[in-house]
């Protein structure tokens, strides 16, 4: 996996490259409009690097060139930025160079490349990549003047110390920039162990919140609904037993009354117990949803064909949760509407993605056509999948049944 370039760095070295390009376009125009072109030591600097500066604008440009080269991107580059002007500056003392000059200015020349190239590598690399980019330029610009210089004396001495001088002050440099950027990547690491736990903290806040939530809600309806119902029901007796014989049609809808209101109170009782219970934290993903697909079986007398294959990979909370509702509001639209005699119930992971399916071979319908009560659950399906970044596929059509598959990423490749 190619490593990670700091955040700016390649927008900076590009930033530095068109000014130096700048810079040395308009030495060029101004020499060739002088003198013309010509081969004394200062030109010999000059047309190297505006070439140097020109290629690696453009090479700093194309984004194409970084997925290519991967890791090598900016080894490549810095190699341009560093290389060309120390080998120009030793290109001077060849011989066919007009003049040779023994003086300071132009040894200087290239310490702008130098340096940026040390900060940039120093930013992006470690302070020993630094180490070793200076010892090697140092080592070649000796090797190339000492024999020049054919002895050592107090004319010379300042030509052989230059390189040396130079990179002690680019280490100098180097190892300031490299403490920096190590301070900076720490703090880096800090803040983003902060959030993850301050995320932490608010998914279990969050959670605790749901909890008290649902537990109030299940109070609320045992308190009214439930008791509600009870008391319905008894009244519903009372008056079955004080009808005088022979209003047998009387009697019939007090049963029918009778039975719708038993089955009310049976949901609200189950609706109380899927409220206050925690399947998830309790039971794990795998158990509560096998637990959920058997429910559902002996609630509505389908044949369940279950499929959850093991072990599944970790799973955020988050996503877990959206699996079990979507699973649940699945079930229950082939309970309240589906009429279906088979129901397949699966959950594995497939190719990297965590794919929950619900078929049933019930009445199914045309989802443009559906009513409110189910349409409302196909939103919240979708919904609950989108807050996870899954994907929510169903298909429907009279007759032939319903099929629902939620999928999310669960790997990353």
């Amino acid at each position: 996996m190619p490593r990670a370039i700091e955040p700016g760095l390649v927008r900076a070295f590009r930033y530095f490259t068109f000014v130096a390009l700048c810079y040395y376009a308009i030495l060029v125009a101004f020499e060739l409009a002088q003198t013309g072109f010509g081969w004394a030591a200062i030109q010999i600097q000059w047309y190297p690097n505006l070439l140097a500066n020109l290629a690696l604008f453009i090479y700093l440009s194309l984004p194409q060139a970084l997925h290519r080269l991967g890791n090598l991107y900016l080894p490549i580059a810095f190699g341009l930025s560093a290389g060309v002007p120390l080998l120009s500056n030793l290109m001077r003392l060849a011989p066919f160079v007009t003049a040779l000059p023994w003086d300071v200015d132009p040894n200087w020349l290239t310490f702008p490349s130098l340096l940026v190239t040390v900060v940039l590598i120093a930013w992006q690399y470690s302070y020993l990549a630094v180490l070793l980019l200076i010892v090697c330029a140092a080592l070649l610009e000796m090797a190339t003047v000492y024999p020049l210089l054919g002895t050592i004396d107090v004319h010379t001495l300042p030509v052989l110390g230059l390189p040396l001088l130079r990179a002690f002050a680019l280490g100098l440099i180097g190892q300031i920039v490299s403490r920096m950027v190590a301070v900076q990547r720490a703090q880096r690491r800090e803040l983003v162990r902060a959030n993850v736990q301050l995320s932490q903290h608010a998914a279990t806040l969050e959670q605790l919140t749901l909890s008290r939530e649902r537990n109030r809600l299940a109070r609320e309806l045992h308190d009214t609904l439930a008791h509600t119902l009870s008391g319905q029901a008894v009244n519903l007796e009372a008056i079955k037993l004080s009808l005088q014989p022979g209003q047998t049609d009387t009697v019939v809808m007090l049963d029918q009354a009778l039975t719708a209101t038993r089955h009310g109170l049976t949901e609200v009782r189950r609706a109380i117990k899927d409220l206050r219970s925690q399947p998830l934290e309790d039971l794990g993903l795998v158990i509560a949803i096998r637990q959920l697909g058997l429910e559902a079986s002996a609630r509505a007398a389908f044949k369940l064909s279950l499929d959850v294959v093991e072990p599944l990979p970790a799973i955020d909370p988050e996503v877990e949760h959206a699996v079990y509702r979507i699973a649940q509001e699945a079930l229950v639209n082939v309970i309240n509407h589906a009429n279906a005699a088979q129901v397949t119930l699966r959950l594995a992971v497939e190719r990297g993605r965590l794919c929950l399916t619900v078929s049933d071979d019930g009445e199914g319908a045309e989802l443009t056509r559906v009513d409110a009560a189910r349409s409302h659950g196909l939103i919240m399906m979708r919904e609950r999948a989108a807050m996870v970044n899954g994907t929510l596929d169903v298909e429907s059509r009279p007759g032939l049944g319903t099929h629902v598959r939620f999928s999310r990423v669960v790997t990353d490749d």
